[in-house]
């Protein structure tokens, strides 16, 4: 399983991480920096309480894939999928555009007899309930919230832009999922290629069409079909509880530096603004997010805080992430070890 965490990963994690520091530290330069006073007045049960909120997250987002796990007729433990989501949660922070997760779950479900196709499901049923939830809110909130956002003209327009953006990626997504015409239209046209056809990998193509048209029934029968819509309802709120959750935790810091602010505000920023800064050709955002959400909070937070406010969020909302998932990873990497010496 070593050969998953290629080194041009372990490069670009370098990279991402430093990025990163770049950023906040020339935030923390421009804002006016005053020194830890700050971080060390926090009262330590607001950490606490942050931590606490990343564990849940975690465990939510381990209890959908079990759900679904279920309704396809794999039967998993609990343990063994909270390590195998904090291991393709690494793997997603270290790729660009989150790339690794998608081999790495078919990977490690296939270690457990789970069929490709079933894992393929996994990742594919994730984007999609979180693309109906990114699809929709932000619309929401701009339309019958504006004022409340308190957004500035520049950011009212740039909040514009990213909805109508995420609303066309759900439509998308869900025409893909649901009318797998056009795939296979793009499996025939590949195929067809005169280089492709010398190469004699015609039936791997074909193999691609089954899986293509398999996955089509299996997704109807399981959301639509046999469950009467129940699954597809319970995964959406998966999806909705996890971002939440993940969301809070900007709030919840406010509230331990003492720093005034609209609830509202603050969660619909990060509803709208966060899915396109952190998902670039460098894993996790890292620098894009830092300076895109000191222009968004910059008129929510003092401007003396601002720099030190978005170390702080950012350290919970990536680092501690990065943290947590990297060491499950290690250990999926060990146990596979193991059990292949």
């Amino acid at each position: 399983m070593n050969h998953i965490l290629e080194r041009k990963n372990l490069y670009m994690m370098a990279i991402a991480l430093l990025l990163s520091f770049g950023a906040i530290a020339i935030i923390m330069k421009f804002s006016g920096y005053q020194g830890l006073k700050d971080v060390l007045n926090i009262n330590p049960i607001y950490i606490a309480i942050v931590l606490f909120v990343v564990f849940l997250s975690l465990l939510v987002d381990t209890i959908r894939i079990k759900e679904l796990l279920n309704a396809l007729g794999e039967d998993l433990s609990i343990g063994y999928l909270f390590q195998f989501n904090l291991a393709t949660f690494f793997i997603a922070y270290v790729t660009p555009f989150g790339s690794g997760a998608l081999p790495l779950s078919i990977y490690l479900l296939n270690k457990k007899n789970v069929a490709p196709n079933k894992g393929l499901m996994i990742i594919t049923a994730k984007l999609l309930f979180s693309g109906i939830f990114f699809g929709t809110i932000p619309p929401i909130l701009l339309i019958f919230f504006r004022e409340q956002l308190e957004l500035t003209h520049a950011l009212s327009v740039f909040a514009i832009l990213v909805s109508a953006l995420l609303l066309i990626l759900l439509i998308v997504l869900i025409y893909i999922i649901l009318k797998p015409a056009l795939i296979i239209a793009i499996i025939d046209w590949i195929g067809k290629l005169s280089f492709i056809k010398s190469m004699n990998y015609s039936e791997y193509f074909e193999r691609a069409k089954t899986e293509v048209i398999e996955y089509n029934k299996r997704f109807n029968e399981l959301f639509l079909v046999s469950s009467g819509g129940k699954l597809l309802l319970s995964q959406l709120f998966y999806a909705i509880l996890f971002w939440i959750l993940f969301y809070s935790i900007a709030p919840i810091l406010m509230i331990a530096m003492n720093i005034p602010f609209s609830l509202l505000a603050v969660i619909s920023r990060q509803f709208i603004f966060y899915d396109v800064l952190a998902y670039n050709v460098i894993p996790s955002g890292a620098g894009f997010v830092e300076v895109g959400f000191a222009s968004i909070f910059s008129n929510i937070v003092p401007h003396e805080l601002l720099g030190i406010f978005i170390g702080i969020w950012r350290f919970f909302t990536y680092y501690v992430y990065l943290i947590i998932s990297g060491i499950g990873f290690i250990f999926m990497v060990r146990k596979g070890n193991r059990k292949s010496a």
